[in-house]
């Protein structure tokens, strides 16, 4: 069967891509519009694309309008105030001679927005209008800004931009990469010159420095631009998360998304966990079945043992932070530690306010403190 285009239909595994990012949109605009501290919310798709494909699949900027009105729909008529830029320099592919965010405009002006939501579509590059976007939202007191970067390919990203868009600490990215082509001619980009070759070199001696490492496959490739990205935003303080979208092992694509608010991070994670239950890492069209959960395929209760006992103690708050950053949410640690009171792993919870203890409180914001010690 012939290919579908991705130019003009927009492919499961890019579904799968504008999916999450709706998932996140919805639970963002909840918890950012009970915050009394935000006034101001902004939303920039800088790379909106056709807005709808051929295939009658939603791009990012109908899923984004959706949410909005969904939001609106379901706390009795009310929004936050927001600011949405749509931005694509791009001819379409659907449409002759008009650009893509006209036909995105025209698309989403069939959707109701609140009056306090202001909408606006550029034609500019991707270089010329996120320090822009920057700026607005840095310049805004009280406001949150979140960034989806969607390129076709990657020659325009570097890794500075996303230093740049985290620097104001009010601020979240979507970033979304072809990680199979760039493994691929990773190697031969830093040796050689092709066409296309420069902006690969230039990203990966940006983020990696030298040497740049080798890379064993798509996947390692992955995970070693994610711990390259926390090394690069370290200082910030950023979270960094990776979910992993692929239609074989040539098609391997990955979105990263970065964050220097904890409670943001558990959140994407929870995204992540609701469209992959066995595994919370991706979306793969050869789905395989196993009949053990990703806790035991991934070591994590080795792991919890091993730090539990590196320390004296380790309180309710070390644990929620130590699951978080393994990519398991409060559930999982809370199942292991289940798991440990049927067999043989021995370990006590102990109080620190003298009170008695009833649980493990492992959450954001926990009701009490509490310390958890093995018993040898």
């Amino acid at each position: 069967m012939k290919q579908a285009n991705p130019k003009t239909n927009l492919l499961e595994h890019s579904e799968a891509k504008v999916n999450l990012y709706g998932k996140y949109l919805s639970v963002y605009l909840n918890i950012l519009h009970r915050a009394q501290f935000v006034k101001r919310i902004f939303v920039f798709d800088l790379f909106c694309g056709e807005g709808v494909y051929e295939n009658d699949a939603k791009g990012s900027p109908i899923i984004a309008l959706d949410c909005i009105r969904n939001h609106y729909d379901a706390n009795q008529n009310s929004c936050p105030d927001m600011t949405v830029w749509f931005s694509d320099n791009g001819i379409s592919e659907i449409e002759n001679e008009i650009y893509k965010v006209e036909r995105v405009e025209r698309i989403g002006s069939k959707i109701f927005r609140p009056d306090n939501v202001e909408v606006k579509f550029y034609k500019e590059n991707y270089e010329s209008i996120y320090p822009k976007a920057i700026d607005l939202v840095s310049q805004t007191k009280d406001s949150k800004g979140l960034f989806f970067i969607d390129p076709f390919g990657y020659k325009a990203i570097k890794p500075d931009d996303i230093r740049k868009m985290l620097e104001n600490g009010k601020t979240e990215v979507f970033l979304w990469l072809p990680i199979a082509h760039m493994y691929r001619f990773a190697d031969s980009a830093l040796h050689s010159s092709f066409p296309g070759s420069e902006p690969l070199k230039l990203f990966l001696n940006e983020l990696f420095g030298k040497p740049i490492p080798s890379f064993r496959s798509p996947h390692d490739f992955i995970e070693k631009l994610k711990e390259r990205f926390r090394a690069f935003l370290k200082d910030l303080s950023v979270f960094v998360d990776t979910f992993i979208l692929e239609r074989d092992s040539s098609n391997v694509y990955c979105l990263f998304f970065f964050t220097r608010n904890i409670r943001g991070y558990e959140k994407m994670l929870e995204a992540k966990w609701s469209m992959d239950p066995s595994r919370g890492k991706g979306h793969s069209l050869e789905k395989t079945i196993s009949l053990f959960d990703e806790t035991e395929l991934s070591g994590y209760h080795q792991k919890l043992l091993a730090f539990i006992e590196s320390a004296d103690c380790r309180t309710n708050w070390d644990l929620y932070l130590f699951g978080l950053e393994n990519n398991f949410l409060p559930k999982h640690t809370k199942s292991v530690l289940d798991g440990w009171k049927k067999n043989e792993t021995k370990f006590e919870v102990v109080a620190l306010d003298s009170k008695p203890v009833r649980g493990y409180y492992i959450e954001y914001n926990p009701k009490r403190r509490v310390a958890f010690k093995l018993v040898k």
